[in-house]
């Protein structure tokens, strides 16, 4: 049985459509019409300014996108769809800083922000300051923690001594990034680069065509993209990869640890996940926009 659904799967990927025989319904039909896994979408489904919430208060940019995949084009797993994204939301607002987060984390303080605004917005701390790592605290986890699902060798030793020194390494989620960190070589599109200023709404047809141009599997193709820009390609963990070389280039991090910040800002999640998704906060003169991937 599942030697026979994955022949049909594999099928389906190299034909690009459905075959009519899998589809029983109109509105199926209709939905699967468009080609498949090459098609990127960037929607906006709230905008800073004109939508509110059901209090009357204004919400900050939510964006939904999806990037572009072909199977004659590497996508490079989650490094690529950070990428994606950091274009993306640059097209849109372009804020100056980022927070990537996995889809089952969340943070427990709405202050956690803030703690990282102190550090990064500071005159008097060094420029170089590149990012802000959280630790993490997980649910689920025997009394005893027989597993080591609570990673206290990372974040309660291997951390926090990195921070003596040039500062953490980034671990994949509950981290703000300067966005300018990411471009240590000039972008070929005007709109990449880290001073470019939006001036357009976020739903306009230029922004949303731009958006879909940069997260196409083509755009990174004979760019720096992956080596000298963005999240680094070559390996499957980008976080350790991109942050060891964004230290060697000049960069410094520091880890929000004690003074009751680990538990009060930590990303909490489940310590058994596989599910990898990302997202982007950004505080922008228009607020905060979100694009998840």
């Amino acid at each position: 049985m599942y030697q026979s659904m994955e022949e049909r799967v594999e099928n389906v990927v190299k034909s690009g459509s459905i075959s009519h025989y899998y589809i029983t319904k109109e509105e199926e039909s209709e939905a699967l019409s468009m080609e498949l896994l090459i098609i990127s979408q960037s929607q906006v489904l709230l905008e800073n300014g004109k939508d509110k919430d059901v209090s009357g208060h204004g919400v900050p940019n939510l964006v939904y996108v999806s990037r572009e995949k072909s199977r004659d084009s590497p996508h490079h797993f989650k490094a690529g769809a950070l990428n994606a994204l950091l274009r993306v939301s640059a097209t849109m607002t372009n804020a100056p800083l980022i927070l990537t987060l996995d889809s089952d984390m969340y943070s427990n303080d709405p202050h956690t922000p803030l703690r990282a605004l102190c550090y990064l917005l500071d005159p008097s701390m060094d420029p170089k300051l590149g990012y802000i790592q959280f630790p993490q605290i997980f649910h689920g986890i025997n009394k005893n923690d027989i597993y080591g699902g609570k990673m206290r060798h990372i974040f309660q030793a291997l951390l926090l001594g990195m921070d003596g020194l040039a500062g953490p390494m980034f671990i994949g989620t509950g981290c703000f990034f300067r966005r300018k960190v990411f471009y240590g070589f000039p972008s070929e599109t005007p709109e990449m680069y880290q001073n470019w200023q939006v001036s357009h709404s976020i739903k306009s047809r230029e922004v949303l065509a731009m958006a879909h141009h940069v997260a196409g599997c083509k755009y990174e193709n004979q760019t720096k993209w992956g080596k000298k820009i963005g999240f680094r390609y070559g390996t499957l963990v980008e976080d350790v990869n991109t942050s060891c070389l964004l230290q060697s280039e000049g960069w410094k991090s520091a880890l929000m640890h004690g003074h009751g910040y680990s538990m009060q800002c930590p990303c909490i999640g489940h310590a058994d996940t596989h599910r990898i998704r990302v997202g982007y906060v950004s505080d922008t003169p228009r607020g905060v926009s979100l694009t998840k991937q």
